[in-house]
């Protein structure tokens, strides 16, 4: 595995990000450029739920920083964090695994920065929809 694949599968994964991330947000509030700029070239690094997982994380990051009474949950973080980390392939050298754990880490900040700007264009729906998925039991979250 190169850094490149690495790099464009990071892409990838963000590109899927972008289809589903800040689902409460309507797709008139979507940056698309900015989500196709990041996804330029890409390939797989992450299944669907890690994806989901990494959209879910860089989602509920954007709303603790952009609303009042919604706070990140470190521990929740962290523990599903550390899973999509140890879930890549079990072959990979000690610097494939550096690099694809570099990747993850760059998709996640590239979501949450986009989601972050999406929120901060239209705060109050951004806000409001993130409140109503806080107090919804059944929508699993990341936030305290």
């Amino acid at each position: 595995m190169t850094t490149s694949t690495l790099f464009r599968g990071a892409a990838c994964a963000i590109l899927l990000l972008g289809a589903i991330a800040a689902p409460a947000l309507a797709d008139d509030n979507r940056i698309d450029d900015a989500w196709k700029a990041a996804l330029m070239e890409s390939d797989g690094v992450l299944n669907e739920n890690q994806q989901a997982a990494i959209n879910g994380i860089a989602y509920a990051a954007a709303a603790a920083l952009l609303c009042d009474g919604i706070d990140i949950d470190p521990d929740k973080v962290a523990t599903e964090t550390t899973e999509v980390l140890s879930g890549g392939p079990k072959d990979l050298s000690e610097e494939d695994e550096f690099q694809r754990y570099t990747a993850i880490m760059l998709m996640l900040g590239t979501a949450k920065g986009i989601i972050l700007a999406e929120g901060a264009l239209h705060k109050a729906e951004f806000c409001a929809n993130a409140m109503k998925e806080k107090a919804d039991t059944e929508v699993a979250n990341f936030w305290k």
